[in-house]
């Protein structure tokens, strides 16, 4: 399964997903910020739960070829073991995985 957007959270000042360039063909995982708050938004947790990864551990070993990587430039790209602290709509290409983050509204 091909996922295209993992939304976590509502969309800040009242923005929708149209407005934001999402789709309704495209494939979109919405976690809401309670269940983000419930995995103390930790991403690779997060990530296991849209059903991108079968693991953490899967991710740990990914996360750290990525943090040496020159070839990322965009930091929130770059980092996968991190926890999410604000809003930020971040684009992710994993192997063949191609995805983005919108990390909306998360505190209560």
């Amino acid at each position: 399964m091909s996922i295209d957007n993992i939304v976590i959270g509502e969309p800040v000042d009242g923005l929708t997903l149209d407005d934001l360039g999402i789709g309704k063909e495209e494939t979109t995982q919405t976690i809401d910020a309670q269940t983000a708050r419930d995995m103390e938004l930790f991403l690779p947790r997060l990530l296991v739960q849209a059903g991108l990864f079968n693991t953490t551990s899967e991710i740990k070993r990914i996360a750290k070829d990525r943090d040496k990587s020159t070839k990322i430039k965009d930091p929130d790209s770059r980092h996968l073991w991190r926890t999410l602290a604000r809003p930020e709509m971040t684009p992710f290409k994993i192997g063949k995985k191609v995805f983005w983050l919108i990390v909306g509204d998360i505190n209560p």
